[in-house]
């Protein structure tokens, strides 16, 4: 190759290698494609990136695996807790705000009633998925614990944002000054009822926690996770279901387990032998209503249950059945 070819060709890699170094100095959370933090406004929620926590194996060996956090942040209670995320409490909790997520009410002491009232605020759902052998696998971040007590894994909650109690601000100027505890130990996730420390809690009363890892689930100590906290809001869900649905007491079967979830809408039967159903409610509670639906009552049989996203219109106060 002559030298001026040569030299220009050296010129170009160079130019290629300095924008790859410039894009990562401008956005240091990249990797890969994955940023640490991303907020999906349309949707509802924020994912993040993370790993399970490595210091899991020195607590199992010195504290008998007891967990009290599915997720802290950087510098955090790793070895008490199943994820470590790539971010810290501070940032999550200005992703939940941004979200249009306001903060609720820490876990609190009622010394008259001598009782601890748990966290109130919006309800979130928790997702964990990683690759393994070329897969997605994707789970509720429950599925990573097992309950020592119910010998189960911990049962699908809706966790509570607190957004943390309130501490004084040791490092500001103002006297007065009050800051979340969770920015000081980057507790995110916590699994007992009424610590206050972090941004989410579990709304299960419990006076400690009874969890650790669960062996059958947790992919390896170090294995590269995303984390969706995920928005438990209210939405429409309009369902069509095919098989042998009619003329079984499917749409009974449909309003009795409405009713007892507290789903609102109407089931109603189609000329071309489907069942339609319109429900409204939140998305966790939703979600085991399909599962439900599924089943059907015994004298059915479910081939197919297609499920559409709607906007939830609020004109739903019970749940009918039309003919």
């Amino acid at each position: 190759m002559p030298r001026t070819l040569q030299y220009i060709s050296y010129l170009i890699a160079f130019s290629f290698v300095w924008i790859a170094i410039s894009q990562v100095a401008l956005n240091p959370d990249a990797i890969g494609s994955e940023k640490a933090l991303q907020i999906i406004g349309n949707e509802g929620k924020i994912v993040l990136t993370g790993e399970i926590s490595k210091a899991l194996g020195t607590y199992d060996e010195h504290l008998k695996g007891a967990v009290e956090y599915l997720l802290c942040g950087p510098g955090g209670k790793e070895y008490e807790s199943i994820i470590v995320v790539n971010s810290s409490a501070e940032e999550i909790h200005d992703a939940m705000h941004k979200l249009g997520v306001e903060r609720g009410t820490p876990p609190m002491y009622d010394e008259e009633k001598d009782t601890t009232i748990g966290a109130t605020g919006t309800g979130v759902l928790v997702f964990v998925e990683w690759e393994t052998n070329g897969e997605t696998k994707r789970v509720r971040g429950e599925d990573l614990l097992y309950n020592t007590q119910t010998e189960k894994p911990m049962q699908h909650v809706t966790w509570v944002f607190s957004g943390s109690r309130e501490v004084p601000d040791l490092d500001s100027e103002d006297e007065d000054a009050m800051i979340p505890q969770a920015f000081i130990g980057n507790d995110i996730i916590a699994l007992n009822y009424i610590d206050g420390s972090a941004l989410f809690q579990s709304p299960i009363p419990s006076e400690e926690s009874p969890y650790k890892k669960n062996a059958e689930t947790l992919p390896p100590l170090g294995t590269s996770v995303k984390v969706t906290i995920e928005v438990n809001a209210k939405m429409q869900r309009y369902i069509l279901i095919s098989g042998k649905v009619q003329g079984v007491g499917f749409r009974y079967f449909t309003r009795q387990n409405a009713t007892r979830l507290g789903v609102h809408g109407y089931a109603k039967n189609l000329p071309n032998g489907k069942v339609e159903v319109v429900a409204e409610g939140d998305k966790a509670t939703l979600d085991e209503f399909v599962k439900i639906l599924w089943q059907g009552p015994p004298a059915s049989r479910v081939e197919d249950v297609k499920v559409e996203a709607r906007p939830h219109s609020g004109k739903y106060t019970v749940f009918g059945i039309k003919y």
